[in-house]
């Protein structure tokens, strides 16, 4: 299996598809969020922040472009929301993140989709209404039996 769509009902539920991929997760995967804004990126990444160990509420880095935690694995947390092109990602220095032994998750990772090479996470947030949302889980390149087994 390449892909699957999981529906959720409500914000927690979406916490906890995050928490549940998260406990699968080996620590050097490229995890990559899309969807429009309200969809609930952030949400999913506190989930697997959460299910990594983090007891506070993690938070976008949309400002600081990057959030970094030390938890069971280092993880570090991206927002490209606000850059305008790829050259700001590279005079930012994205690849020597990328080459990092840690899991990156990037939200907003469209204007970059160049670098990422194919052995990412792909996870599409889209809004069915208010409350409920689809989250779609494309892997390429990447074996996902271990994140697929507890869904």
């Amino acid at each position: 299996m390449n892909s699957f769509k999981i529906k959720s009902k409500s914000e927690k539920e979406t916490l906890k598809i995050g928490q549940i991929i998260s406990k699968n997760l080996k620590g050097l995967e490229l995890i990559l969020l899309i969807g429009e804004l309200g969809a609930g990126k952030t949400t999913f990444t506190q989930g697997i922040l959460k299910g990594l160990g983090y007891k506070g509420w993690g938070r976008s880095p949309t400002f600081v472009l990057i959030n970094e935690y030390s938890l069971i694995h280092n993880v570090k947390h991206m927002d490209f929301y606000r850059l305008n092109d790829i050259s700001e990602l590279i005079s930012l220095g994205i690849e020597e993140y990328l080459d990092d032994d840690s899991i990156k998750i990037i939200e907003w990772p469209e204007i970059g989709m160049d670098l990422y090479g194919n052995d990412h996470i792909l996870i599409t947030i889209t809004k069915i209404n208010k409350i409920e949302r689809e989250v779609e889980i494309k892997f390429n390149n990447i074996n996902n039996s271990y994140i697929i087994n507890n869904l």
